[in-house]
């Protein structure tokens, strides 16, 4: 018979977890996510598994964890697109900056990696981007309405967004022959849309 499990209380996270969980991102840039232990990912945080393991229990816990507190900073983008559009580029200008912002430090092989592997992390990036798309079909109507923007088909610049949130994100062969970042293609992305979108 094997070992049974011992079923530990766990620590509270705090806010010093939250920083070397965080600072791991730019080391699993490009790892194969699926072949990483508990002690890879003790050795990447620099810390020992005894202390990993007062946080978490399971690989799939750390990166539901680590995603949960990336998502939570760039949800930020809702005030900024939400009540009076009186200052339209400040708005959008803004919200690049947060979303690339949110995303430094993540590639889309990582995103990719996560994907496949850890589901469950994968699902709350997911919600995330549907949140998202959601918010920016209200934005865009608002403008258009209020003419700030110009006349176009909000569905369309949906679908546009759908394209690259939904899929290129996630095309780690696309950045690598084009030595973009993810961060760097969010901003072109909103300066083409927008600069095109808003009445001057």
């Amino acid at each position: 018979m094997g070992r049974k499990s011992i079923h530990r209380e766990r620590k509270d996270k705090t806010k010093k977890v939250e920083q070397w969980t965080q600072a791991i991102l730019p080391k699993l840039s490009n790892m194969a996510l699926g072949e990483l232990t508990i002690d890879d990912l003790a050795l990447l945080m620099n810390k020992s598994k005894s202390t990993i393991y007062q946080y978490f229990v399971t690989k799939e816990e750390i990166f539901e964890y680590i995603t949960q507190i990336r998502v939570d900073r760039l949800k930020a983008y809702k005030n900024e697109i939400s009540g009076e559009l009186s200052t339209i580029n400040y708005h959008y200008e803004t919200l690049a900056k947060i979303l690339a912002e949110g995303v430094k430090d993540i590639s889309p092989f990582y995103l990719k990696q996560l994907q496949t592997h850890y589901p469950s992390a994968w699902s709350i990036v997911n919600d995330f981007l549907q949140g998202l798309l959601d918010d920016l079909k209200h934005f865009y109507v608002f403008g258009i309405e209020n003419k700030m923007f110009k006349e176009v088909s909000p569905e369309l610049l949906i679908k546009l967004d759908e394209y690259f949130i939904m899929q290129l994100i996630t095309d780690h062969t696309f950045f690598n022959n084009n030595q973009q970042t993810l961060e760097s293609a969010i901003k072109e992305y909103m300066y083409i849309k927008f600069e095109g979108l808003v009445l001057k």
